[in-house]
């Protein structure tokens, strides 16, 4: 044959452990990849089974250290307290569902926990793949297929995983639930309802990290500059802040 005609070289899916590697080594090949192959569902199964089984072995081991379980107790009993000082929720019922559902240790708290864990991820990745989806094909004039969003939002996942074992480290080191690698570390009496301490907490070196990967990969997936679709990603982020700060919505990220 031809080699003017030949069939150009199918490209291969890279393997788990390159795909494990190129997100944190090269995101840039590897988004390129999952351009360039066939959509493959493990590239958000994998990861979100992964990042689900960590959530739960780090939220297990948190619970059974005494100090950061009854500070989780603590946060948790003074919400209904205030239910209680509003008027919403009378204190014997009060007394009775924190016990009963939300003390830690309890078993529908576990099992919240537990499904927390599981359910969070999945639910932000497809929601997550929905908005860049969006963006894409509105502000970018992108026609990417939705789940190939999907995809590269999973394999972010990777980095959550990282940021989910640093987070409990420093919980541990530091003696606090409040403890994360981002600059609310340094606010000593951090309180979750100051809006600069939540302000600072976001400023996350993971998050900031994510937001990179993630504009990486959809630079690639929609073929778009990649300082545009930072600056698009970037300002997506800060908005989404701005709103959970601000109406007390406590959502990783």
């Amino acid at each position: 044959m031809d080699e003017q005609h030949a069939a150009p070289e199918k490209i291969k899916p890279m393997s788990f452990s390159e795909k494990v590697t190129n997100i944190f080594a090269s995101p840039g090949e590897l988004f390129e990849n999952v351009r360039l192959t066939p959509s493959t569902n493990s590239n958000w199964v994998v990861p979100w089974i992964i990042f689900a089984i960590v959530a739960i072995i780090m939220g297990q081991l948190v619970m059974n250290n005494a100090s950061l379980a009854d500070q989780i107790g603590a946060v948790i009993k003074k919400g209904f307290d205030k239910q209680v000082q509003e008027g919403k929720m009378p204190q014997e019922q009060a007394e009775r569902t924190y016990e009963q559902f939300a003390k830690p240790g309890s078993m529908m708290f576990t099992i919240a926990q537990v499904a927390g864990a599981v359910l969070g991820p999945l639910l932000a990745v497809f929601v997550l793949g929905l908005v860049y989806w969006l963006l894409g094909k509105t502000a970018m004039k992108a026609t990417s297929p939705y789940m190939k969003v999907v995809e590269v939002v999973g394999l972010t996942l990777f980095i959550a995983v990282i940021e989910q074992i640093v987070t409990t480290l420093l919980m541990f080191a530091m003696d606090s639930i409040t403890a994360s690698p981002g600059l609310g570390i340094f606010v000593s009496n951090f309180d979750m309802e100051n809006k600069l301490h939540l302000a600072l907490a976001k400023i996350n070196v993971f998050t900031f990290w994510g937001l990179a990967v993630v504009s990486v990969g959809l630079s690639k997936l929609f073929q778009r500059d990649f300082p545009k679709v930072l600056v698009l990603v970037f300002a997506l982020w800060v908005l989404w802040s701005v709103v959970t700060i601000f109406t007390g919505i406590r959502l990783s990220g």
